[in-house]
């Protein structure tokens, strides 16, 4: 769920170019956070039995993708690196996600409509709307906003830090 953190993205370009360490530090505490997360994500992804039998497999180049647990699970992750400002001018600091398109298609499927396919779908969507999902939103509900509270902490800890030693 989205909170407004102004000069984040700023506070770690600084880090990174004026105090590497403590940039190491500040994000290998975030890290410390996510991790957790990102295991009871991974928990959630079903089995390949429990899925509808046409949706797994290995997945062919230009074909509807198949959605493998192991693949699905290996591909839940962090990313710590703030992206590009989308078309409401909002920057992600720090995202997890699922690189798999399987692993996408089951967080996401019935979001917006439902049919055959997502009624055969173990799991159900936790949220609701454009913030629901059944893994990754399912964790991050679940943690109930700690990972975040810590994560904002420790970023004002570091730019703290940071101004203390004259570098702001």
């Amino acid at each position: 769920m989205p909170t407004e953190l102004k000069g984040a993205s700023e506070l770690r370009r600084a880090l990174k170019k004026f105090s590497p360490d403590l940039d190491k530090a500040t994000r290998d505490e975030m890290v410390g956070f996510l991790k957790p997360l990102i295991r009871k994500a991974r928990g959630f992804m079903p089995s390949n039995a429990s899925m509808p039998s046409g949706f797994v497999g290995s997945s062919e180049a230009g074909r509807f993708p198949k959605y493998d647990a192991v693949i699905a699970r290996r591909g839940i992750g962090y990313k710590l690196t703030p992206t590009k400002p989308n078309r409401q001018g909002w920057v992600q600091t720090v995202s997890i996600h699922n690189k798999t398109a399987g692993g996408v298609i089951y967080e996401w499927a019935g979001r917006k409509s439902s049919s055959k396919f997502v009624s055969n779908l173990p799991g159900a969507l936790a949220g609701s709307g454009k913030n629901s999902g059944r893994a990754l939103f399912k964790s991050y509900l679940e943690d109930e906003g700690k990972a975040k509270v810590a994560i904002i902490k420790a970023l004002e800890k570091a730019a703290a830090i940071f101004n203390a030693k004259g570098n702001g």
